[in-house]
């Protein structure tokens, strides 16, 4: 489960290990170290250790520089940290081979969710917030009330730790937050039960319907659907045709309003366009597909160039918006979601960082394959293959982000100059 100290995720921890002595199942906490908070985060962390030290239970403890991946993926901090989160949560679950990964959401969390998504003019889809169980997510709690959590815990005499930055007002959920007692007074006294039963009737509306799915084909990284499929159909039902293409090609709907889907759907009526989601996820047409592309790529706008790299080192190319850093294994660096290790003495120096050219080659399963070859089981377009950064030592091609690592330079047990390359926007 996730565990971040809070008294929300202390208790469904506590509430876990009692119920683990009736029932009977493995258990597991995950905390994640945002990289945010300084000496506080370090404190949260030391006390997630403790808890699961003394209560006998296995912990993985995670850290991750959230503010990195904010400039790298061009998010808002909040919507960072949820995703370095759910990423993180899944890759660990994968590796301890849990079925399950509980969160320690409340109703109180519901309905700020709910309310949130009312003011950001939502459908149906957002009134559900939150559910039950969601994929490999569950929300024991969710139909728990906040003070019943810390009643629960005085009770128990049971310590959890405070975050600071939940009364930091700079974030609009907190805003939110302070604003729901005002709404309780002037309104409904009952405002979070009220969202919450909101949220249930939505979904119970959902469960009424149909299910609306659009057959995607996979390209490398790309998804995409023949623009026949929405054809002929009425505005109602594009707009759901187009939800469940960008849920099915991005995995998620997390930040994305109806406004952002009827622009999706004015491309179709228009047959051409393209527009970006958030996460730098590109929804465009072209050659009579609606194609996604979830931004991995690092696109410069540059007809034909090339620059000396320095690795190891920091080289910063505001003319094309990346980042390339290069740090001995073991060094603090700056972790982003995009980064390699090489073997070092498999290399070639001097580095270079450049696009495409006609005849490049890289190793691959064994043999060198030409770098066309690649892109068009990629489904890279045409048009897109000359934006792609290079990294290039003086021989050949080492690394091209998100597509490929040239096989000879990989990690291997006798490796023993171990570089870590990253590549991020600035």
């Amino acid at each position: 489960m996730a565990f971040s100290g809070g008294p929300d995720s202390t208790a469904l921890s506590q509430i876990l290990l009692y119920l683990r002595e009736i029932i009977g199942f493995e258990m597991a906490l995950f905390h994640l170290n945002h990289g945010l908070r300084g000496e506080e985060a370090r404190r949260d962390e030391n006390f997630c250790i403790s808890w699961a030290k003394d209560k006998g239970v296995p912990i993985f403890v995670e850290r991750q520089d959230v503010m990195s991946e904010k400039t790298a993926q061009r998010l808002s901090l909040e919507e960072a940290a949820r995703v370095v989160r759910y990423q993180m949560m899944r890759e660990v679950a994968q590796v301890w081979g849990a079925s399950k990964i509980a969160l320690g959401h409340t109703m109180d969390d519901q309905g700020e969710t709910v309310l949130l998504n009312v003011f950001r003019g939502t459908g149906l889809q957002g009134l559900q917030g939150m559910k039950f169980k969601n994929d490999i997510f569950i929300r024991p709690l969710l139909a728990v009330r906040r003070e019943e959590i810390l009643e629960f815990l005085e009770e128990e005499g049971i310590p959890f730790v405070e975050d600071s930055s939940n009364r930091d007002v700079s974030f609009l959920r907190n805003r939110l937050r302070n604003l729901i007692p005002v709404l309780e007074k002037e309104f409904n006294p009952q405002l979070i039960p009220a969202l919450f039963r909101l949220s249930l009737n939505a979904q119970k509306e959902e469960a009424s319907e149909p299910e609306v799915t659009v057959p995607i084909e996979k390209k490398g990284a790309l998804s995409r659907t023949p623009l026949s499929y929405f054809k002929d159909v009425s505005s109602p039902e594009l707009l759901k045709l187009v939800r469940s293409f960008i849920k099915e090609a991005r995995g998620n709907l997390w930040d994305i309003s109806r406004g952002q889907i009827e622009e999706v759907a004015n491309l179709l009526k228009k047959g051409k366009g393209e527009t970006s989601l958030p996460g730098e996820f590109k929804v465009f047409i072209r050659d009579g597909y609606l194609w996604a592309s979830p931004g991995s790529f690092f696109l410069a706008d540059v007809p034909m160039w090339s620059f000396p790299l320095q690795l190891p080192g920091e080289n910063f190319f505001p003319d094309l918006g990346i980042a390339i850093r290069g740090n001995w294994k073991g060094e603090e660096r700056k972790k982003t979601l995009q980064f390699v290790d090489w073997d070092f003495e498999k290399c070639c120096p001097p580095f270079q960082v450049r696009n495409f050219r006609n005849g490049d080659r890289i190793w691959q399963g064994g043999k060198e394959i030409k770098v066309k070859e690649l892109f068009s089981r990629q489904g890279i377009v045409r048009e897109w293959r000359k934006l792609i950064p290079f990294i290039c030592d003086r021989e050949k091609i080492l690394w091209i982000p998100g597509l490929a690592l040239d096989e000879r330079i990989r990690v291997r047990e006798n490796s023993k100059q171990i570089l870590v390359v990253s590549i991020s926007w600035l």
